[in-house]
């Protein structure tokens, strides 16, 4: 009698083992710069609509997620606010090299909270006493590499001083970055001009002046070398490269080209390139 109602158990069971696979969704795993964490979020829920696949997102800081990368030897998609970051992770055998494509401009700033109480309007208001500021660890973080460099060829001696004393926190992603400015933990922070579109209610742009910014970001995307679904990774990227995918950028206003980041600028800029981070920047003269 037992036996006989053990048997449907049985064959559910030898059903769910021989064909559970047929029925599991495949996974795309993306590793990608936290600075594109809101566009991004909408384009993947998009795709995921579009394609029976499910898409998993690593956000970090470039540097952090170069040594998971690295490390783990997992994952699909590698995007990166800087061409040079790109190919640092080629030179290390982690992408496939003709698989780069850019997708998006962006170029820093200053950001401050909405009211901006403190009246900065300028880099030089970094320097001044009771303001609290904050950039990205430039040894891991692009924005945080751009910050250095712009305050290290801006400001005078006494004021790169005088802004380093300022600095509170150097957050290791630019989500956490963006964070300490919406939890007041600081004033201002260099930033992207996107960021008050992500929040509008909430945090202001102060652009900096041409000469003072000394590049800009290109954002690229690639697939990883040792991906398992390198189809899967390709076609995610043809739609992010798409009308559609870019549509998604432009809303969040990311610049689509460098012409029109040139323009915001007022000058014509270096895309990418290396600028690397001094180990001993903070806290040293």
């Amino acid at each position: 009698m037992k036996t006989r109602f053990l048997w449907p158990l049985v064959a559910l069971l030898f059903v769910v083992m021989c064909f559970g696979n047929v029925f599991a969704r495949d996974e795309l795993m993306i590793f990608c710069g936290a600075a594109y964490k809101k566009p991004m979020d909408e384009i993947i829920q998009r795709y995921m609509k579009k394609n029976n696949i499910d898409v998993r997102v690593i956000y970090g800081g470039v540097g952090t997620l170069l040594s998971q990368i690295t490390m783990s030897k997992r994952g699909d998609i590698l995007m990166v606010p800087s061409s040079y970051i790109m190919e640092k992770a080629q030179s290390k055998g982690l992408v496939v090299p003709d698989s780069r494509k850019d997708f998006a401009y962006v170029v820093p700033v200053i950001n401050v909270r909405k009211g901006n109480l403190k009246g900065i309007r300028s880099l030089a208001d970094l320097a001044k006493p009771s303001v609290r500021v904050a950039i990205a660890n430039p040894e891991i973080v692009f924005v945080g590499m751009l910050a250095a460099e712009i305050v290290e060829k801006s400001l005078t001696r006494e004021d790169i001083k005088l802004f380093k004393k300022n600095i509170v926190t150097t957050p290791e992603d630019f989500n956490k970055l963006a964070s300490a400015l919406l939890l007041d933990k600081v004033d201002a922070i260099i930033g992207f001009h996107y960021l008050s579109s992500w929040y509008p209610d909430a945090i202001e742009t102060i652009k900096l002046r041409p000469e003072e910014i000394q590049r800009i970001g290109a954002g690229q995307i690639a697939i990883l070398s040792h991906s398992k679904m390198i189809e899967q990774a390709k076609d995610f990227q043809r739609f992010l490269l798409s009308a559609e995918g870019q549509g998604v950028f432009a809303k969040y206003h990311y610049f689509g080209t460098p012409e029109e980041a040139a323009r915001w600028v007022g000058d014509r800029k270096v895309v990418g390139g290396e600028r690397p981070a001094s180990t001993d920047w903070f806290g040293k003269e």
